[in-house]
């Protein structure tokens, strides 16, 4: 009886022997090699955002390196939770059961970050302890030394090391670091037998870029346009400044603004590059756009005439065209059309052109599509096809209202190719990337698009009509003592659901200088 049942015990044992090494043994060697080996994560940096400055180059967006603590769940044991997180609670000065909360939350995994950004104490506060499953290892933090400065431009990295706005996300693929991996054989205490190194993959730090910005023009930019929020209680303000030959983006900025240290905290109008981002209708600061347009195509001159209807023109199917109140001209030539900004005058013009042909000018210059700058989120602003439009839009489209509407970028970037003798650019704010070395891996040298208009036409545009509207015309509280100005204003109407909303209006101020030799252009809104 007794040798029968030890039999069947051993039958039992060996079968169970066997179910496990060919049912279960695949995946308990493959737990067994896990549990062997220790993956170790090699921090690599991130890339540094560089901009220009007068003695050189200056730090935008960089990375230092800190401590912060993780710990192994399945090492430590869910038993010894509720005494580990009252230990690294009082070193870390947290309270415990946040503590607990994070190692519960991941019992079944090897790797959980309760802490970062620790200070030297804390650090050896942990060690202290001699909790082999809590350690210390070091990550790379972003820090913007600059603060609030071209924050829209530079934009934010996450803690994970992936750009999330600005330059970070749109040159991501330079910036961004790739962390090595080690993995070594370990203990039954986890501890590395660091002579048996398995597989090593090296960190490879992110590429730096230098950017077109200027922190002096950029500062400046960004105090004027605060002022100017200020003075007149906008809703928002924002502004661009270029270099016309290159087209190379000098500064950029936007109205309200954040801090990228505390982007996820910042509310989401004041993390809206809009400058980028929010297309509207230019109004008048359009009208340059148009009237040399029309000299380019042979179709009217600087002395051509129209009649203005002295204030008030009821077109047939039209609507009502207005000028300024208290503005009455007659017949007036083009030049003093665009100096004096006589909606009316441009509206005959708009007839004249017709709809073919103030869409072939407005495409031309830009408008309807993106500018290509290295920004995520750009709008392509609005230019409706052709084939919708009516003969409103034929007395409209030429004072900036109507199947149009513009980034302040993109109006910065078409009155370049004004200033710099007929070229459209494309806006340039990655000059140069850059390897850890110091190595200038790719340069990128300036763009033009397609030319617009010939030199000839834009220096007598410039000298006749533009020169004028800041000397005499609509612009003169632009004037400056040391530069002559050129430039236009506008002032539209901001449009709604239900049409244009009374009393509400966004004002646009595009120019550059000197007029004798353009060297940069500005536009604000």
């Amino acid at each position: 009886m007794l040798a029968g049942m030890l039999a069947l015990a051993l039958v039992v044992l060996c079968g169970r022997v066997v179910w496990v090494q060919a049912g279960w043994g695949r995946q308990l060697r493959q737990r067994a090699r896990r549990q062997q080996r220790r993956f170790i994560t090699l921090p690599a940096r991130p890339g540094n955002v560089l901009a220009r400055s007068r003695g050189g180059s200056v730090l935008l967006a960089g990375s230092r390196q800190v401590p912060c603590v993780y710990a192994d769940p399945a090492l430590l044991g869910e038993e010894r939770f509720v005494e580990a997180s009252q230990k690294v609670g009082r070193a870390l000065d947290l309270p415990p059961a946040e503590i607990y909360a994070k190692l519960y939350a991941r019992r079944f995994t090897r790797f959980v970050q309760l802490a970062r950004g620790i200070t030297a104490e804390q650090v050896r506060a942990i060690r202290e302890l001699g909790i082999s499953a809590v350690r210390v290892s070091h990550e790379w933090r972003r820090e913007y030394p600059f603060g609030k400065l071209a924050a829209h431009v530079v934009g934010y990295r996450r803690p994970d090391g992936v750009g999330a706005a600005g330059i970070e996300a749109g040159a991501d693929s330079w910036l961004r670091a790739r962390p090595g991996l080690k993995v070594v054989l370990c203990d039954a205490s986890r501890r590395g037998r660091f002579a048996r190194v398995l597989k090593y993959r090296p960190p490879a730090d992110g590429r730096h870029v230098a950017l077109s910005l200027d922190v002096v023009i950029q500062g400046f930019l960004e105090q004027a346009l605060e002022q100017a929020a200020r003075d007149f209680d906008a809703e928002a303000a924002m502004g661009v400044v270029m270099d016309p030959h290159s087209g190379d983006v000098l500064a950029m900025a936007s109205v309200p603004t954040y801090e990228p240290a505390r982007y996820s905290k910042a509310e989401a109008a004041s993390r809206r590059n809009r400058a980028i981002t929010d297309p509207y209708e230019p109004g008048s600061a359009f009208k340059p756009f148009i009237a040399i347009g029309a000299v380019q195509m042979q179709k009217a001159t600087l002395r051509s005439t129209f009649f203005c209807h002295h204030g008030l023109y009821r077109a047939v199917r039209g609507g009502t065209i207005r000028d300024f109140p208290g503005e009455r001209f007659g017949t007036i030539p083009l030049s003093e059309i665009v100096i004096h900004s006589s909606n009316i005058g441009m509206a005959k013009l708009g007839e004249r052109l017709g709809n073919a042909n103030l869409y072939r000018i407005a495409w031309a210059f830009g408008f309807g599509t993106r500018t290509g700058i290295d920004l995520p989120g750009e709008h392509p602003g609005r230019l409706v096809p052709v084939r919708h439009w009516t003969s409103y839009a034929t007395r409209r489209v030429p004072f900036g209202q109507g199947p149009i509407m513009v980034t302040v970028l993109q109006l910065a970037s078409a009155f370049s190719a004004i200033a710099n003798g007929g070229v459209l650019m494309r806006p340039r704010l990655v000059c140069r990337v850059i390897d850890a070395q110091g190595n200038v891996v790719l340069r990128r040298p300036p763009r033009p698009i397609r030319r617009v208009l010939s030199p000839a036409v834009c220096r007598q545009f410039i000298d006749e009509v533009l020169v004028n509207v800041v000397e005499r015309g609509t612009g003169k509280r632009c004037r400056l003592e040391r530069w002559q100005v050129f430039g236009k204003t506008g002032t539209a109407q901001q449009g709604g659901p239900k049409g244009y909303k009374p009393h509400q209006y966004t004002a646009t101020f595009v120019a550059g200088a000197p007029a004798s030799r353009p060297v940069v252009v500005c536009a604000v809104s």
